[in-house]
């Protein structure tokens, strides 16, 4: 697979640290500080033209905070992932922020003409103290949606659903079978293992900040490949496998039954061929090609930025081109790409490839989600 770059920039890292934890405790304090200053003045009338400045002065900073909090939150995704949630509010943070300090420019304004009608002051107050509470509100939940995301995991002690209890033949001091793995395929029942430890996703899949559709895709299946292309050497990703840890991969695996589902479980066997891929070729079963490694982009399709026409074009077919041409080396698309691996494609004894795909319908959907990955 192509190697994932990411272009430092003045929002990435200071000092070797990100920026996105100083600028996010910078805007949590200030914005919801002047919001509050605000209402008080619109109590305290006495008190307006002394401290009016100050409270402007604290959610001009504090704007400016949500701002590069912002910018340096997607540089930070780029390398750890992304929290849907946090993400969302913290788009939405910056323009309220800049909306209720122009509000409060507005009163300071008003407050000093000499000659002006009372209901002036009176209307840009009232507007301004709503906004307050808003914005106020609206950055509560912002820090508290990214503490939820860093920390939610580490402190809470997560147990396992009784129904994801190994069955006693299963627990064996041998450990769990590709067999007994392979039973637990559904977002209901999801079981995934990752460098021979079998964990139990069922209750984290909602909790998984770049989405469940990520970790829906591995249930029941051997999620080594895709975990380590995503998440290789990170911490804090590692620690909430171990939490959902629920015992170890048998040593030595039979073959998947014929009818079993050719899903990750066949690939540690060995490599797909062509004509298996070229096989999978529909929106409900997609396989695409990137560089030479498979992909099941199937559980993707619904939930891709830039429509789900653009990943149904690569079903069955080799996708390196059109991936290359839309995104490059961007560092979130090519993460969110190696969440979906299922193992190299084999070399063709008789020569033959795959279709290279061509993105058709796509269009404009497909050029958002290329601004989406590489901002």
């Amino acid at each position: 697979m192509a190697q994932i770059s990411i272009t430092s920039s003045v929002f990435d890292t200071i000092a070797g640290l990100p920026v996105h934890p100083l600028a996010v405790h910078l805007a949590v304090v200030l914005v919801p500080l002047g919001a509050l200053a605000l209402i008080a003045l619109a109590f305290l009338p006495k008190l307006r033209k002394a401290y009016l400045p100050v409270v402007v002065g604290t959610l001009a900073i504090g704007t400016a905070a949500t701002f590069v909090a912002k910018e340096s939150g997607e540089q930070l995704a780029e390398r750890v992932g992304l929290p849907q949630a946090h993400a969302a509010l913290g788009d939405i943070l910056f323009p309220a922020s800049v909306g209720l300090l122009l509000l409060a420019v507005a009163v300071w304004v008003i407050s000093r003409a000499t000659s002006r009608p009372k209901w002036q002051l009176q209307s840009a107050m009232g507007a301004a103290v709503v906004a307050a509470v808003a914005v106020g509100t609206l950055t509560y939940f912002v820090g508290h949606s990214g503490a939820e995301a860093t920390w939610a995991a580490k402190i809470q002690v997560v147990q396992p659903e009784a129904s994801a209890q190994p069955s006693e033949s299963s627990a064996a001091s041998d450990g769990i079978t590709l067999e007994e793995l392979s039973k637990h395929s559904t977002p209901e029942d999801c079981w995934t293992a990752v460098d021979g430890t079998v964990v139990d996703l069922t209750s984290y899949l909602a909790k998984h900040p770049g989405g469940s559709a990520v970790l829906q895709q591995l249930c029941g299946k051997d999620g080594t490949n895709a975990f380590k292309g995503q998440h290789s050497g990170q911490q804090t990703p590692m620690a909430q496998l171990q939490a959902l840890a629920i015992g170890t991969l048998a040593a030595t695996d039979p073959a998947p039954s014929a009818s079993a589902t050719d899903t990750g479980a066949s690939t540690a066997i060995g490599a797909l061929t062509v004509a298996e891929v070229a096989k999978h070729n529909s929106a409900k079963d997609c396989w695409s090609v990137v560089n030479g490694n498979v992909y099941d982009l199937t559980s993707y399709i619904s939930s891709h930025p830039g429509g789900s026409g653009a990943i149904q074009s690569l079903c069955g077919k080799d996708g390196t081109q059109a991936f290359a041409n839309q995104h490059g080396s961007a560092g979130r698309p090519n993460s969110t790409l190696a969440a979906f691996l299922l193992g190299p494609l084999a070399a063709s004894n008789d020569g033959s490839s795959l279709t290279g795909a061509t993105v058709t319908g796509g269009g404009e959907g497909y050029e958002n989600e290329e601004e989406e990955g590489d901002r």
